[in-house]
């Protein structure tokens, strides 16, 4: 990880291994991921927590099939990140069951990755031609490869 202020495009990419705890809001998910996030970054857990809970706040992160990315531009940060939770079951992303979720975060003065990012993971999840349950039960090791693969900017 960069610490010196200077960018870098490379893509950090993690995939909790534990599923995501049932009967929780989607704010507390995105607190959840966004604070396991920066205990693996080492990034500062207040910065990245609010700003993923301010991005939640202003829409619904939730797109369907299963598919939840809540995803926040932050200034404190020099690399983009990526960490992918996973529920058998879904959880409730604010009445839909979210069963994939990508916590998205990229050094604020780069938007462009931001939308590159995004516009991956959505076209991995409708083109791969895995089942939403194939998706869901990839092992960690092997999702985090595919991931690392694709999210290359």
């Amino acid at each position: 990880m960069m610490s010196d202020g200077e960018l870098s495009n490379e893509t950090l990419v993690w995939v909790r291994e534990e599923e995501l705890p049932a009967g929780q809001s989607h704010v507390e998910l995105v607190r959840l991921l966004a604070d396991e996030l920066a205990g693996l970054t080492g990034w500062r857990k207040r910065t990245l927590v609010n700003t993923a809970l301010d991005r939640e706040a202003q829409d619904s992160t939730y797109l369907g099939y299963g598919l939840a990315i809540p995803h926040a531009r932050v200034f404190e940060i020099s690399q983009p990140a990526v960490y992918i939770a996973r529920s058998t079951a879904g959880v409730d992303w604010q009445g839909c069951p979210a069963r994939l979720v990508f916590l998205v975060v990229v050094p604020e003065e780069c938007p462009e990755w931001h939308l590159q990012l995004l516009s991956r993971i959505v076209r991995w999840r409708q083109k791969s031609g895995l089942t939403e349950d194939e998706m869901v039960a990839m092992p960690a090791a092997e999702l985090t490869a595919a991931m690392r693969k694709l999210l290359v900017l």
